[in-house]
């Protein structure tokens, strides 16, 4: 009788995992693409407001502070300071990650080369006064930025530059608002000359945009929310 040949135990059979470390690139990549088409539709499609609850909600959640106030206090202010009627005024109303800003144009605040604000604009500056000294945002800190385009504005001795000359013009803006009650321990006045322009002064061609000089000439009261 031939001898029996013991047949080996089947193993179980396994299956074969395929290479799954392909998803975490591709994971970062679809992040990237939602972050990409949020930023585009905030900037294309909301309005200031919503843009700014945005905004705010970002600083917020990467400095670990509070959405809720933050959001509050900022869409509170923009709506306060519309409802002041200052963007009939001429004052452009917006805000960053540091608050809410009240934009004016150097020509509606003053003459070529000056620093002495025009009678004309102080009932604008008047009103934003009483704004930011209500009881809702008296405990917020101003800061008072001026800003010139890339052109030596003044010819006087008394601004040999542009950063005295943005230097005055902040502290002209400061003067009128202690004037009509505000506390000058709020404010801090700073002179940008032409470093931080809104808009290019210049085409690609090195051509000046004189528009877009105008828009550069202005003045900023920052309110820390």
């Amino acid at each position: 009788m031939g001898k029996m040949v013991k047949k080996k135990p089947e193993l179980p059979h396994q299956e074969e995992h395929a290479d799954e470390t392909w998803l975490i690139p591709y994971s970062d990549l679809l992040t990237l693409l939602l972050a990409l088409f949020i930023v585009l539709f905030a900037s294309s499609s909301l309005d200031k407001d919503k843009a700014a609850q945005i905004q705010y909600a970002l600083a917020a959640a990467f400095s670990n502070a509070s959405v809720e106030s933050q959001n509050s206090n900022i869409i509170n202010f923009l709506n306060d300071a519309k409802d002041m009627q200052l963007e009939e005024d001429g004052v452009i109303i917006s805000s960053d990650s540091q608050g809410a800003t009240l934009e004016m144009t150097s020509m509606n605040l003053f003459d070529k080369g000056s620093a002495n604000i025009k009678s004309s604009a102080i009932p604008v500056i008047k009103k934003i006064s009483r704004l930011l000294n209500s009881n809702k945002y008296k405990r917020f800190r101003i800061v008072v930025e001026g800003h010139t385009d890339d052109t030596r504005e003044s010819q006087i001795a008394e601004f040999p530059s542009n950063w005295e000359l943005s230097g005055a013009r902040a502290g002209a803006v400061v003067r009128t608002m202690l004037a009509n009650g505000m506390e000058d321990s709020r404010f801090k006045a700073v002179g940008l000359a032409g470093i931080s322009p809104a808009y290019p002064n210049l085409n690609p061609y090195g051509e000046p945009i004189p528009e877009n000089r105008i828009k550069n000439r202005r003045v900023i009261i920052r309110i820390e929310l």
